[in-house]
């Protein structure tokens, strides 16, 4: 323990040496400045640019790209405009194409349209560095929009819808696009002089490349490049934002082969509120929240799998603000989230406060959850009727830069068992490629039925380095055999473990190349399993190629060692991966994995052969439709006396079409088939969005399943599919803002 104590000392002195190093990159990164025009005349959001203030002279700088190479001029100009009232953020933008006609752009539903062409922007509103609103466009005015944080700068996440409007056309010289943004969308620091960091950024589909104003240089980030904007007097008004919602569902159970059991009904309304306290501090409560998700997920291979299936959230009122618990998670570390909300799954009240005063960014969250105490489907639930309740907080300071230090709290109790978890985490830039991690933490767990109370410890640290031509980074994380946090998604504890990546990059020569890029890397794995004393390790060697149109290919060698259930089994796996953006209307993606697998039995586990083929298509024929195709197969085969013996064979169809009629109404229809499950899901859905809270769905569901009648209950077998549940909902929400 002393032992790690003094890594920790060691990491915060680490951080105090540099920071004078830091301070003198931040100076040169300030120098771009821009004070946007106070405009008193109305500004029509058409698309159109005709208004006077469009006709002055924009931002015309050089763009550079960043994705899937850094530094080359963008292909096709851009100009951008920026002004200001005292209710609005605008912006204009002209995206110069010499071939408009190959521009690609759909009508499509909010967040769907990142295969297309599209502009937009990022808005530090508090300048700090840790977090951006993001709010993009295609060509056609869908919207995209959502937060990125500085501890994941690489990822969007689009779980975060705001209130904003747009408009985009297409004409001779490309595509234009408009957008308003209102104060109340965004979180800032009010006052005579308000600053801001912005960054801009363009995707040219055709061509598979994104590029950034101001430049974003490799190794680094769009924290440090961010233009700084000043604008006057700006100020957002307090403002109380009211959704009520209704929702009524109709269930119902077949019973046997001919009679279904008496549908029931459920009428449920509930009301959501968020208030600003002030321009960056916001409170927010739900009561009788209905939960249910809109959309189902995709079907996914849950047999023979070692670590549990990771669901994204899709419930708005976690969605929102959740990137402010991101804790100091590592590259493909075995904590894929420190709060992974789904754990709440049944809530009757949540509340959450979140903001920022000077460099300290908050977030406390707390909630009850029926869940736990609803009956079971099968045996008698000893806890009927009783609650969890959840505490979460979060805090983090604001170090300069995408630098931060911050501390996380967890805690869950249910009828008398009580789980705690707090940790600190670093995230430190000690050069401008070099960005070091550190996290740390603790947890104490009581359970009613055991004593004493168990306590454990987690660490995790890495480092990472990256320039054009080298990307390297080294991971370690120690998860203690008692070690147990309710609110995260931790797929393995009680192992030490390590990782090793080097990745070389080669570029063509400048002159328009089909490919961009191509690297080789190597990555070394090591755990040490502290309950069995087994020890894995895995060595992988990959190239990669990166193309234009979007295109990418990959193959990578796999040889492993890995302890289950006191052996340690050898094997070997090739993996092959490619995508292509191939035309306007088609994108393409397909996977194979081939090799030996291990069969996950707690009694006779042994190495037998399998392959997983994943195949996914986009295909758009029209501009309104869209049709996503997933194919996936799953295989194990054992070889006994010489010959081959099946194991299992799972295949998966996920396929879903939807028609968009305008930015605001679209139908979509769905099927999912697991062959190995014998279970088909149909879902249609209807969705209305004027803005983001003011909806109206209308879904129709059904489950079919392989069974049959014997003995007054049901057995699973290889019958005929027979529907055996379907679902009909209706939700109607509205969203009022008072100011």
């Amino acid at each position: 323990m002393n032992r790690r104590i003094m890594m920790f000392v060691l990491l915060l002195a680490v951080f105090w040496t540099a920071t004078a190093a830091l301070n003198a990159v931040e100076l040169d990164e300030k120098t771009r400045h821009i004070v946007p025009d106070l405009i008193s005349s109305a500004i029509t959001i058409d698309g159109q640019l005709t208004e006077s203030v469009w006709k002055l002279a924009p931002i015309s700088r050089q763009w550079f790209t960043f994705s899937p190479t850094y530094g080359e001029k963008l292909d096709f100009p851009t100009d951008i405009w920026l002004v200001y009232d005292r209710s609005s953020l605008y912006f204009a933008f002209r995206c110069h194409d010499p071939e408009p006609d190959k521009i690609k752009t759909s009508m499509s539903k909010r967040d769907s349209g990142s295969n297309d062409d599209w502009i937009g922007v990022a808005i530090d509103g508090l300048n700090n560095r840790q977090s951006t609103f993001e709010f993009y466009i295609n060509p056609s005015g869908v919207q995209m929009d959502g937060i990125t944080t500085a501890m994941d700068a690489n990822n969007l996440d689009a779980a975060h819808d705001f209130i904003w409007e747009s408009a985009a056309r297409i004409d001779e010289s490309g595509y234009t696009a408009e957008i308003r943004i209102p104060l109340e969308s965004l979180r800032f620091k009010g006052g005579a002089e308000v600053a801001m960091g912005m960054m801009f950024f363009r995707h040219i589909s055709r061509l598979g490349r994104m590029g950034s104003w101001p430049e974003i240089k490799v190794g680094r980030n769009q924290f440090h490049f961010l233009a700084a904007i000043s604008y006057h007097d700006l100020k957002k008004a307090l403002n109380l934002e009211l959704l009520p919602s209704f929702t009524l569902n109709r269930d119902a159970v077949r019973h046997d082969e001919v009679s279904w059991q008496a549908p029931e009904w459920i009428a449920n309304a509930g009301l959501s509120l968020k208030y600003g306290l002030s321009s960056a501090v916001t409170a927010e409560a739900t009561l009788n929240p209905d939960f249910s998700q809109v959309e189902s997920d995709a079907f996914q291979v849950e047999v023979n799998q070692r670590y549990p299936v990771f669901y994204s959230e899709k419930r708005p009122f976690f969605m929102e603000g959740v990137n402010v618990f991101d804790f100091g998670m590592i590259n493909n570390g075995m904590m894929l989230a420190s709060v992974y909300t789904r754990f709440i799954a049944d809530p009757d009240w949540a509340a959450k406060l979140s903001g920022t005063a000077g460099k300290v960014q908050f977030a406390l969250l707390a909630a009850d959850d029926r869940a736990p105490g609803l009956a079971w489907e099968a045996g008698e639930n000893p806890d009927t009727g009783r609650r969890a309740y959840w505490g979460l907080f979060r805090l983090k300071y604001s170090l300069g830069s995408d630098n931060s230090l911050g501390l996380l709290y967890s805690g869950r109790s249910f009828a008398g068992s009580v789980n705690q978890a707090a940790g600190v985490d670093l995230q430190y830039r000690l050069f401008q490629n070099l960005r070091l991690m550190f996290s740390y933490l603790h947890s104490e767990t009581m359970d009613a039925a055991t004593e004493p109370s168990r306590s454990g410890n987690g660490f995790s640290a890495m480092a990472q380095y990256s320039d054009r031509r080298w990307q390297v980074w080294a991971t370690g994380e120690i998860w203690d055999r008692d070690f147990a946090m309710a609110s995260a998604f931790l797929s393995r504890s009680a192992i030490n473990r390590g990782q090793l990546f080097l990745g070389r990059s080669l570029y063509p020569r400048r002159g328009g190349s089909w490919w961009e890029r191509l690297q080789a890397s190597f990555r070394y794995e090591a755990i040490h399993d502290l309950e069995t004393g087994l020890n894995d390790r895995s060595a992988n060697l990959s190239l990669s190629m990166y193309t234009r149109r979007n295109g990418y290919l990959g193959i990578t060698f796999s040889t492993i060692d890995e302890g289950w259930a006191g052996h340690i089994f050898s094997r070997q796996i090739w993996t092959g991966s490619g995508r292509l953006q191939a035309c306007k209307w088609l994108f393409a993606y397909a996977s194979l994995q081939l090799g030996e697998k291990i069969y996950y039995a707690a009694q006779d586990p042994f190495l037998g052969s399998g392959s997983q083929l994943r195949l996914l298509a986009t295909v758009q024929p029209s501009i309104r439709l869209n049709l996503d195709l997933e194919y996936i197969r799953d295989t194990l085969s054992r070889r006994l006396d010489g010959s081959r013996e099946p194991v299992y064979e799972v295949q998966i169809v996920n396929l879903a079409a939807s028609y968009q009629f305008n930015r605001f109404f679209f139908v979509r229809g769905a099927l999912r088939y697991d062959d190995y499950q014998k279970q088909l899901l149909t879902d249609f859905l209807a969705s209305f969005t004027l803005i983001p809270g003011t909806v109206i769905h209308l879904g129709y569901g059904s489950l079919y399943e392989s069974r049959y009648w014997l003995d007054d209950h049901w057995i699973p077998g290889r019958e005929r599919l027979r529907e055996m549940k379907n679902s009909l909902f209706f939700k109607v929400s509205y969203l009022w803002r008072i100011h």
